[in-house]
């Protein structure tokens, strides 16, 4: 009998300890190389081939930094979560949305009927309004908007069931937290113009500014446009930390793709005005090699998935403005990213999932959202060559 207790636990001792050996050799040798390049388009080409390769199956973005005894916390369900996974895929498909190729159309196509069944449903029904992202990119892919509607549909009605009574968004389907999050904005605003526009809903368009202008007004540090995590509705107080990253990247895919999206009028004028306000300011804070950091405002700080965006978020400003300056930061940021790039095309060095309020992942490697931004933001500037 003490023979068969002491051989399971050394079945599970190498079981446990074997999956942690092998994440750590992953993470070891997996860099060999990076960053070495012939030439730009060699570099473009393999972001594009494995953006394409991830929509068949795509890389799970860990919950948790910790890197002993994993198998305790995939066991328990801390070891990855499906809402992660949303906004992940959503990022990658608008990526993806920039390639004309046959290879890149048939990957969208394809994984747009693994997510919508035939009656426009969502095979598995979201359950946060981080699921706004995913629906963006489906809706700005889609050819047939009645059939996906059902979907749409019901990804509005979780963002509707979420509006609190000052009219922000929360991020949780608890109404009652004390939090408004910066990540909702890039979740939530550009989906909500683009279907307000497709489906002729014009109230959905002013729920989409209202969260852009309430946090411009209580979200973003005095004399500044560097947003915080997270403000408190009932006392206007901020929690957490100004300038991460990420929230940066949030709200200025809040900014940006919402005035892609939204009609001529004085509100897209004024938002014009918020995004160069906005750029203008973010230029002090890129680094000498072209990234941006983690904490925005700490050099000593690097973070490829605030680097994508803002590379991608300048290379708009550009096409807004005509200003060759922000084609030059969007530039350098991509620059940066080739640098950090996986001899494989997997973009490296992106921050893990946030645990909470100030809470930020010590974990940085691969995530699918910033390869798609990485991708969308060097197809658009490839054009301009």
């Amino acid at each position: 009998m003490i023979k068969i207790i002491v051989f399971i636990f050394l079945i599970l001792s190498i079981i446990i300890f074997g999956v942690d050996f092998y994440f750590y050799m992953l993470n070891r040798y997996c860099r060999y190389h990076i960053g070495r390049w012939n030439n730009y388009d060699e570099w473009l080409s393999n972001v594009k081939n494995i953006s394409i390769k991830w929509t068949r199956k795509t890389p799970v973005v860990k919950m948790t930094d910790n890197n002993r005894l994993m198998v305790i916390d995939m066991i328990n369900g801390k070891y990855k979560n499906n809402n992660i996974q949303s906004w992940q895929l959503g990022g990658l498909l608008l990526g993806l949305c920039e390639c004309n190729d046959k290879e890149a159309k048939e990957a969208i196509n394809k994984l747009i009927i693994k997510l919508i069944d035939k009656d426009g449903n969502w095979v598995t029904k979201p359950t946060n309004v981080d699921c706004g992202l995913l629906s963006y990119a489906i809706l700005k892919n889609s050819k047939d908007y009645k059939k996906i509607k059902p979907a749409m549909d019901y990804s509005i009605g979780i963002i509707e069931k979420n509006i609190c009574e000052d009219g922000m968004i929360a991020y949780t389907s608890d109404k009652n937290v004390d939090e408004r999050y910066v990540d909702t904005l890039g979740f939530v605003c550009p989906f909500l113009q683009l279907y307000s526009n497709i489906y002729a809903e014009e109230k959905f368009s002013k729920i989409s500014l209202e969260q852009i202008n309430q946090y411009n007004k209580y979200g973003l540090l005095h004399d500044t446009y560097l947003p915080n995590h997270a403000y408190n509705p009932k006392n206007k107080l901020p929690l957490g930390v100004y300038g991460w990253g990420r929230g940066v990247a949030w709200y200025v895919i809040g900014l940006i793709d919402t005035y892609i999206e939204i009609k001529d009028s004085d509100e897209k004028l004024i938002l014009k005005q918020n995004i160069k306000n906005v750029a203008d300011s973010y230029i002090n804070y890129q680094r000498e090699d072209g990234g941006f950091g983690s904490i925005l405002q700490n050099e000593r700080t690097y973070d490829s998935s605030a680097t994508a965006v803002l590379a991608y978020f300048y290379s708009r400003c550009y096409e807004i403005f005509e200003n060759p300056k922000y084609l030059e930061v969007s530039n350098k940021c991509l620059q940066k990213i080739k640098s950090v790039t996986r001899i494989t095309g997997k973009v490296d060095w992106c921050q893990g999932d946030t645990k909470g309020i100030g809470v930020h992942s010590q974990t940085f490697d691969i995530m699918p959202f910033a390869q798609g931004f990485t991708l969308r933001a060097a197809l658009i500037n490839l054009e301009r060559k």
